[in-house]
């Protein structure tokens, strides 16, 4: 562990492999997509939930599962 950098965001510290640059901090791949997949609107900005679910659905497309 020694030399092991630690996530600016959890503590944590950090794999080599997973190290991540976010606005000049040093974070983990966790908070790292945690920060990314955040919605930039909170739901309160929406007039209704029916709103905020369809705007959250348009933003991040779910494909189903196809079997053969």
């Amino acid at each position: 562990m020694k030399g092991m950098p630690f996530c600016s965001n959890c503590q944590s510290p950090i794999p080599p492999d997973e190290v991540r640059e976010l606005s000049l901090k040093t974070v983990c791949e966790d908070c790292y997509i945690d920060a990314v997949m955040t919605p930039q609107k909170r739901k309160s900005h929406y007039r209704n939930d029916a709103e905020f679910m369809q705007r959250l659905k348009d933003a991040y497309p779910v494909k189903h599962q196809q079997f053969h």
